[in-house]
């Protein structure tokens, strides 16, 4: 397992996914939750494999009190560093914003059966864009309590990066593929680092998209077909799986410590512990090579919302 260390702590680069672990998600044939006898043998593979780092939301199902639960099985000295989002937030007034964000903390602390958050992260940026002021000083004062150990904002690809890194907060959450350049090329993801924010990355194949070939590849979504026919000629020259090549482009950004990915089963979990093991820092020749074939993409290929839309 790769690690990464940021003040003192080290956090597995492959940090798992877990809302598959409370509620019914996914496409395929492993879309139903599992037991929660399965759901912890998931946890103890991810443990067992040096996976430290779990990330989960309050909106999640039963993610956290499955993960709190099975926390009581884990001796303390091999706990992994917990990540939780909460969310949305009651705007009707500033104290109402205070309160709810305290109630919904006390929620999870609750629900995972901790006295103290690793880490909690605003769940949706609008609820920070809102009220930045209060959102910001509510979870100040909370790690100043004890409450919480770091901050964090989870946000997509439309949402002000440059408000992000100046929110003081310790990480950030986003979406990032190697289809998509637009907030590496616009300084966003920059602004996050040298900020000093971690950043963890999520939505790497852009929902299998990697993974698709000029057969498998839907015929409405033949706007995407040179840029896939690009992606498997770089993966021949590079000689990487698409799968290895999607996951050593992000973890290769100055800046980003992690990959956020989702399991479902045993064997996705061995699969994505030995990516991680397979990943490499790709050369400046090689990461120029991917601008260039994916510079001023058609932006209906990173946004699956118009996958299946006719323009």
């Amino acid at each position: 397992m790769q690690y990464i260390s940021h003040n003192g702590i080290d956090f597995s680069r492959f940090q798992l996914g877990t809302v598959q672990l409370g509620m019914d998600y996914g496409l395929g044939d492993h879309t139903a939750k599992p037991t929660k006898e399965y759901a912890f043998s998931l946890l103890d593979l991810a443990l067992s494999r040096g996976v430290n780092t779990l990330d989960t939301a309050n909106n999640y199902g039963e993610s956290q009190k499955v993960i709190g639960a099975w926390l009581r099985t884990v001796p303390a000295e091999k706990r992994p560093f917990l990540i939780t989002k909460i969310g949305p937030f009651d705007h009707s007034s500033d104290a109402a914003l205070r309160a709810d964000i305290r109630r919904q903390t006390e929620g999870c602390l609750r629900d995972l059966g901790v006295e103290k958050l690793d880490m909690l992260m605003v769940h949706n940026f609008e609820d920070y864009e809102r009220s930045p002021e209060t959102v910001r000083e509510t979870f100040l004062e909370m790690k100043k309590e004890g409450l919480i150990a770091m901050t964090g904002i989870s946000a997509y690809s439309r949402h002000d990066y440059k408000q992000i890194a100046a929110s003081r907060f310790d990480a950030v959450q986003i979406p990032l593929n190697v289809f998509d350049w637009g907030r590496i090329d616009d300084g966003g993801i920059r602004a996050m680092a040298d900020a000093g924010m971690m950043i963890f990355v999520r939505s790497v194949y852009l929902q299998g998209l990697v993974f698709l070939t000029p057969e498998t590849l839907d015929p409405r979504m033949d706007f995407a077909l040179p840029y896939l026919n690009k992606f498997i000629d770089l993966c021949k020259e590079f000689e990487m799986s698409p799968a290895v090549l999607a996951l050593s482009f992000v973890l290769s950004l100055d800046g980003v410590s992690a990959a956020v990915l989702g399991v479902q089963t045993t064997e996705q979990m061995e699969q994505n512990c030995a990516l991680i093991d397979s990943v490499r820092k790709l050369t400046p020749t090689q990461m120029n090579k991917l601008h260039e074939a994916f510079r001023g993409i058609d932006p209906r290929v990173i946004n699956p919302g118009c996958w299946f839309n006719r323009f």
